[in-house]
């Protein structure tokens, strides 16, 4: 059992990337923070705060015992983006310092952006993440398969080119495929494609791709 720590940590989703998706509660928690733990793009996020900064990156599972330590004399906060529930750091940190020594304050995942910006439902959807998972993608091919809509987290390294591939030689089709990139911010892009035409896409860093199937109204 984890020793109960003199100050909780938090863990903070802080959206998809524009400051106007941080609920107020995720600022407020913030704001109170001594020592601010995030990717860089998170931590520049907050150039008024004047906590200490530390920087995420692979360090990210050493780094665990530091913030234990810190949290002693220090209110830490972990900043994740999107949800802290939905593929991110929090799972190692809740796993290894306790349910009860962390404080889980929600944020709005791209996958709700997403589906907002198609206009459809996301509650019947399955999800899964190729960010850092390269070896899960011939696991889409079943998933896409069984399924009627399949929402997807990718990366730049594994391009729409590749999925169009795999998921064709795989059996898959008639499905319509949304790629969403830059959710939230200015250069935010939604496109429609079907599987041949995904194969000519092109797209840079983290992206959402939705898997439908070709019967499925554009209301839900």
């Amino acid at each position: 059992m984890a020793k109960r720590l003199t100050n909780k940590v938090a863990i903070i989703g802080c959206g998809p990337g524009s400051l106007g998706y941080i609920t107020l509660k995720a600022l407020q928690g913030i704001k109170e923070s001594d020592v601010l733990v995030g990717s860089k793009r998170l931590l520049n996020l907050f150039p008024e705060v004047k906590a200490n900064k530390i920087l995420l990156g692979k360090n990210y599972r050493t780094l665990l015992s530091k913030i234990v330590s810190l949290s002693s004399r220090k209110k830490v906060t972990i900043l994740v983006s999107g949800d802290p529930g939905f593929f991110s750091y929090a799972r190692l940190v809740v796993g290894r310092l306790g349910q009860k020594n962390c404080e889980v304050i929600p944020g709005i995942s791209c996958m709700q952006l997403a589906f907002a910006a198609i206009g459809k439902t996301w509650n019947d959807a399955h999800f899964m993440s190729l960010h850092g998972r390269r070896s899960e993608l011939e696991g889409l091919v079943e998933v896409v398969k069984t399924h009627n809509k399949v929402a997807v987290l990718n990366d730049g390294g594994i391009s729409p080119r590749l999925l169009s591939h795999t998921l064709i030689k795989g059996g898959v089709k008639d499905r319509k495929i949304f790629l969403c990139e830059n959710l939230s911010l200015e250069n935010e892009k939604v496109r429609e494609f079907n599987l041949d035409s995904l194969g000519k896409a092109e797209a840079e860093g983290m992206n959402v791709l939705i898997f439908t199937t070709q019967g499925i109204s554009s209301s839900e």
